[in-house]
């Protein structure tokens, strides 16, 4: 047997611990939810979908008035995947379901079209909308602290609801309810000693008019860098875009990804804005202000000097800038980068990993920590677990990682992996009459 299937035996074996009792909990009559899904992200539309599946009753809040996250919001449109070193999929359960779904280029409509539907489809998920986490109530025991209940605002009207549930899945990117309720975290890079700044944020935009046969056709390593077309996707062209001399002080602009858009339009994820505290709205809405005006100046640029970009203008621009990186809670476990590099693989993996170590810069002069490459890892269900709670999961780019280890486990389909096995953690601590923290404590030793 080679490493890799020694690595996804144990993996799909540790899966197990989760996947046992998948069968659904009888239902009699009107009562509290089961789970309590905190964020419309992918990760909280993974979880909410798969618990409705295994019978539960769900309450899926969304701070939005839609379900995606930042494949809607910020306009991400393509997949940064997990794949193996032969380029298979790591990835299977939900995720496969959304990408078949989905494909590898996609528009923030049929995103939030697609788990608008898995949604509808399972009437035991009440979804609630526009609806942002204000406050919670806590109990504290002795195997830690439970949250009793969640109150919430409306984001319309400023009416207020509370919900309450046996366990909460934190879904949202910023660990918004672990830290309601008192949940300790690193921000950015604190971990490393130098400070607090976060991954420099991006604004998505579109381009009319580009000739994507002219550009697929001619991509020359030699003269744009590492890189490529593949379907309706573009990467790379590192050699073009270092040439670029943005004019503002804390834009990057280091390599460009593309995506051809079934209109004929072009995705363009390639101005990062540094100094950004993705926690905060103001900055987050100067890094939008830097990005439209630099925009249309790198398009210029790329005139002459991409084949296809002759006639390119630019379209639209996305609503929300793309945050990768705000809080790290601190969990039961820790995912670091030796870790991930190392290709770690612990007992209570829930789930494979191999996207490479990608930190986008905190500052303008950082370069790139890691090389690209892919190594095989296990996301730990103890990361998932913030540390000192009973009744609390996380599903996001802030689940219990190093500020390095999160260049790659912050990618979307990680997260969806995170949240379709939250929701079997809660499934299985009810049927066993466990908290999931000390779910967390013996999934190992069973596993083992």
């Amino acid at each position: 047997m080679n490493a890799l299937n020694r690595r996804a035996t144990v993996a799909l074996s540790t899966v197990a611990f989760l996947l046992a009792p998948y069968a659904a909990v009888a239902q009699t009559g009107p009562r509290r939810p089961d789970l309590l899904v905190v964020g419309g992200t992918p990760a909280g539309v993974a979880a909410a979908v798969t618990a409705a599946r295994a019978g539960e009753r769900v309450v899926l809040v969304s701070a939005n008035d839609d379900l995606g996250g930042t494949l809607t919001g910020a306009m991400m449109d393509q997949w940064d995947l997990n794949l193996a070193p032969n380029g298979d999929d790591l990835q299977h359960g939900i995720f496969a379901e959304i990408y078949a779904r989905l494909g590898d280029v996609f528009t923030p409509s049929g995103a939030e079209r697609t788990f608008a539907e898995m949604v509808g489809a399972q009437p035991s998920i009440a979804v609630r909308y526009d609806q942002t986490p204000v406050a919670v109530t806590t109990t504290e025991g002795p195997q830690g602290r439970t949250v009793d209940a969640v109150t919430f605002v409306d984001s319309r009207s400023g009416a207020t609801a509370t919900f309450d549930a046996p366990t909460i899945i934190d879904a949202t990117d910023d660990g918004d309810l672990a830290v309601l309720a008192g949940a300790r975290y690193d921000l950015g890079r604190q971990d490393s000693g130098i400070d607090e700044r976060m991954q420099a944020v991006t604004e998505m935009f579109t381009l009319d008019g580009v000739n994507w046969p002219e550009l697929a056709g001619s991509y020359d390593v030699a003269r744009f860098g590492p890189g490529g077309v593949v379907g309706r996707r573009a990467w790379g062209y590192s050699l073009v875009a270092r040439r670029y001399d943005p004019s503002f002080a804390d834009v990057v602009v280091r390599d460009l990804n593309l995506g051809l858009l079934p209109d004929g339009g072009v995705t363009v994820n390639a101005i990062d804005v540094c100094g950004i505290n993705g926690l905060d709205a103001r900055q987050r809405d100067d890094a939008k202000r830097q990005t439209e005006i630099e925009a249309p100046r790198l398009i210029e640029f790329l005139r002459s000097r991409l084949p296809g970009f002759a006639n390119a203008r630019v379209g639209i621009f996305a609503p929300d800038v793309y945050v990768r990186e705000t809080r790290h809670i601190e969990g039961v476990e820790r995912l670091t980068a030796s870790d991930v590099w190392d290709g770690r693989i612990p007992a209570d993996t829930i789930a494979l990993g191999s996207y490479p170590i990608d930190l986008h810069p905190v500052d303008t002069t950082d370069e790139p920590a890691y090389a690209s490459e892919r190594h095989v890892y296990g996301i730990p269900f103890g990361a998932l677990v913030p540390k000192g709670f009973t009744n609390v999961l996380l599903a996001s780019p802030a689940i219990s990682a190093s500020h390095l280890a999160s260049g790659s486990a912050r990618v979307i389909p990680t997260t969806i992996a995170e949240g379709e096995a939250d929701a079997l953690a809660c499934v299985r601590a009810a049927h066993q009459s466990l908290d999931v923290a000390q779910l967390a404590g013996r999934a190992g030793r069973a596993i083992l």
